[in-house]
């Protein structure tokens, strides 16, 4: 299929990008822009003044600590969740094409890309990061799969893509760009994203803050699209082992924002006890672009 793929350095000048065609490994627009698609499978269009940092998104440190945490299965009820969303939105569509924004090492993109796949759909990521594009294309691949899923390093603030280019588009835990979302997802077609809920984590941040608070949920109402439904995905998460419990601390945001004292208490945890448990609180939004 051809990607609907626009050439971030034409777009600085124009808003009528021109497409980026496969030349062997190489992505080539009509004015001989040319990006190189690297060996973990990625082709990187963010340019270097929409940088805000040298390798923005997420550390390698990070990238280990969520594959380690999610391939426990501790997350496995909302990746259920977003698969059967996938599948339920894509019936009655002809090899529909999905955008996972924001789609990081990879785990809940694999599992969208095998729900529509009985309706022949393709699936292209993107993510800010570099190191989660590489830790993606393992998983892309494991097992000698050979998915249809194309992984580009982009800014979900300036999404590279022609508009009107997709039946769905997935936000899990990404920022949701309503204004480009309503650019790049064709009227009809639905978007459906993963936010924390009030107590989401509530347990984990009790061990890291001495005065923890509840999550602020913002109102479900986004112009432009209708609200078909809301799933709530809940429970108990019992954590077994200190790595594990380091995994997850990792690869939230409080990582970067907990003083070294406060993470002392985490990181010592199961030097006196021999288990862990915080809630886990998610809401799975779905809506319809008008």
């Amino acid at each position: 299929m051809t990607l609907p793929l626009m050439c971030p350095v034409c777009a600085e000048k124009s808003i009528h990008s021109p497409l980026l065609l496969t030349d062997a490994k190489t992505l080539r627009c009509p004015k001989n822009h040319s990006f190189d698609i690297s060996a973990k499978g990625y082709v990187n269009l963010l340019l270097p003044q929409h940088k805000n940092v040298h390798d923005p998104g997420d550390s390698k440190e990070m990238v280990a600590a969520r594959r380690l945490f999610l391939d426990s299965g501790a997350y496995s009820g909302l990746r259920d969740e977003l698969c059967d969303c996938a599948a339920k939105y894509s019936t009655g569509m002809n090899a529909p094409l999905l955008l996972d924004c924001g789609c990081g090492e990879g785990y809940y993109t694999v599992g969208m890309y095998d729900a529509i796949q009985p309706h022949g759909g393709h699936v292209i990521g993107v993510d800010i990061s570099k190191n989660a594009l590489a830790a993606a294309h393992s998983r892309i691949n494991a097992g000698g799969m050979k998915r249809d899923i194309f992984c580009a390093v982009a800014s979900v603030f300036r999404l590279p893509f022609e508009d009107s280019s997709f039946d769905i588009a997935a936000v899990i835990f990404a920022p949701f760009q309503r204004k480009e979302l309503l650019r790049v997802v064709k009227p009809g077609g639905v978007v459906f994203t993963a936010i924390p809920g009030e107590r989401h984590l509530y347990g984990l941040k009790s061990l890291i803050y001495d005065q923890p608070r509840l999550n602020e949920v913002k109102p479900y109402e986004v112009p432009g699209m209708e609200l078909l439904e809301k799933r709530e995905v809940g429970g108990v998460l019992r954590l077994t082992s200190q790595e594990l419990l380091n995994a997850l601390f990792t690869m939230t945001p409080y990582y970067y924002k907990t003083s070294l004292r406060d993470s002392d208490r985490l990181y010592g945890y199961f030097g006196t006890s021999d288990s862990f448990e915080t809630e886990i609180d998610f809401q799975v939004l779905c809506y319809r672009v008008i």
